[in-house]
């Protein structure tokens, strides 16, 4: 009879989320592997800008032998699927800036490891989480305290006109991430305080007024900053946290309509957008002004096709902010459509796992916490990949774990630590399991419109874009693959 290790007695999930993250950085060591080699024919030399990337390695590798060594120790009933398809995701987000310009690379690598830092703490914190349930109010406070700040102290750390950032030497934070994750802890406090049979049959107003009342102080500081993407974001969020909470179809009737006319308002009243409403509704009006990144960005995606050019043997840099805005069309053109279905399906994963983990956990308070987390995660990537796939008017926001930005990438990995937590703490069925099924498959069929318009992009409207004269690919040669543009 042979006697148990160490290994045979971990429980499965463990097992099987090392398992996910051998494939993972097995992807990551290939994806290097092939962007070096890609990167030395374009360029003709192995300069050290061509091998840079090699980095992305070591530190990917280390963040991941100690994350699931701690998580294995601390949260032994997680859900395995979390860390690897973050830390995948982020991976490959780290290969394709440190590709698009090696100065951010450097930064957002950097910044990985203060998320990943961060990501630690949380899901070493108390499980009862009433470190963030008792203060909802001063942790409120403080992010829209920051995100005021800003108007009178921010900054842009390109230069630009929007100024929604604060820091100094070099280091800059953008306030209304965090905010958005201290709203949904509000919100999932709030309303488990407030959920009864008798606030479910009919009564819901005076608790519906307090949360209008801070959507409403939130979003108008963010429209004075005229950050009127996270805005719709928080909109998102509130009405489909609600709707999780009462069940109710009105609720998202009445968020529908204040979008509607958010939307209207800021044609009538803002210029940015109105230019952005008018590219979205005809992307080949203005094709070397206002409608360029658009177009810029379709046009890449084409020449993607279904398998890709190849790790950096593609220009995606003919793309303005391909490394924020845009950088789901920068995978496609090189990853190809097939690439561009796993991003949407590993995203798809990540908020399927979140609703997973709030229809089993043990109070309605995680509950709430781990749908308005997911929903948060699932919302900012379907808002800007329908942006870039113009089946919404573009937003400016980030790709959480993809795209390049500190305060994105920071407040993602509190995010996904907090569903650790959450997961690693089940309980009977949730009491909200109906709302959330029916969430959950919204998203999926979100998902499933998304993969629908990247294949007609693609493969139906992929030819004629390749055709066109302003299409750069057709006159200039592969030979650079350093992004000039203003940073973001």
């Amino acid at each position: 009879m042979s006697i148990p290790t160490s290994a045979d007695l971990r429980p499965p999930s463990q097992a099987r989320e090392a398992s996910l993250l051998y494939l993972a950085f097995a992807f990551v060591l290939v994806n290097l592997a092939l962007l070096v080699v890609g990167l030395a024919q374009t360029t003709g030399e192995v300069s050290g800008r061509v091998v840079e990337p090699l980095v992305v390695a070591p530190v990917w590798g280390a963040v991941a032998w100690v994350a699931h060594r701690r998580l294995s120790r601390l949260r032994p009933r997680r859900d395995p699927m979390i860390l690897p398809v973050i830390l995948l995701l982020c991976g490959w987000g780290l290969i394709l800036i440190w590709r698009l310009s090696p100065e951010y690379g450097a930064r957002q690598t950097a910044w990985f490891l203060v998320g990943a830092a961060l990501f630690l703490g949380v899901v070493q914190a108390p499980r009862d989480l009433l470190w963030l349930r008792r203060y909802r109010i001063l942790w409120l406070g403080l992010g829209l305290a920051l995100t005021g700040a800003t108007l009178a102290f921010g900054t842009n750390p390109a230069g630009g006109e929007a100024r929604l950032w604060l820091g100094c030497c070099g280091m800059y934070m953008q306030p209304s991430e965090p905010l958005r994750l201290l709203l949904v802890g509000y919100l999932a406090s709030y309303l488990s305080d407030r959920l009864s049979p008798a606030g479910k049959d009919g009564r819901t107003l005076p608790v519906l007024a307090p949360l209008v009342v801070v959507w409403i102080v939130a979003v108008g500081l963010l429209a004075a900053q005229r950050d009127l993407g996270a805005g719709l974001l928080f909109l998102g969020l509130l009405t489909v946290l609600l709707y999780v909470a009462f069940g109710r179809w009105k609720v998202l009737a009445l968020g529908g309509a204040f979008l509607l006319t958010g939307v209207v308002a800021g044609e009538l009243l803002t210029p940015v957008v109105h230019a952005r409403l008018q590219a979205w509704l005809d992307p080949f009006a203005d094709p070397s002004g206002a409608s360029y990144q658009v177009l810029q960005s379709l046009i890449a995606l084409a020449h993607g096709g279904l398998l890709g050019a190849g790790p950096g043997q593609g220009i995606p840099t003919f793309i303005p902010a391909a490394h924020t805005d845009f950088i789901f069309s920068a995978l496609v053109e090189e990853w190809g459509m097939l690439g561009g279905l796993a991003v949407l399906g590993l995203n798809a994963v990540l908020v399927s796992r979140g609703l997973r983990a709030a229809a089993r956990s043990r109070d309605t308070y995680s509950s709430l916490l781990a749908a308005g987390l997911s929903v948060a995660l699932g919302l900012q990537a379907l808002v800007i990949l329908g942006g870039t796939l113009l089946v919404l008017p573009l937003t400016g926001i980030t790709l959480p774990f993809l795209s390049y930005g500190g305060s994105s990438l920071t407040t993602s990995f509190l995010a996904a630590g907090l569903l650790l937590l959450v997961s690693d703490t089940r309980g009977s069925a949730s009491a909200l399991g109906r709302s959330l099924d029916r969430v959950h498959i919204g998203f999926i069929a979100g998902w499933a419109c998304i993969a629908l318009v990247l294949g007609w992009w693609v493969l139906v409207r992929g030819p004629d874009l390749l055709q066109r004269p302003d299409n750069p690919r057709t006159t200039s040669p592969a030979t650079s693959f350093v992004l000039d543009p203003e940073p973001s």
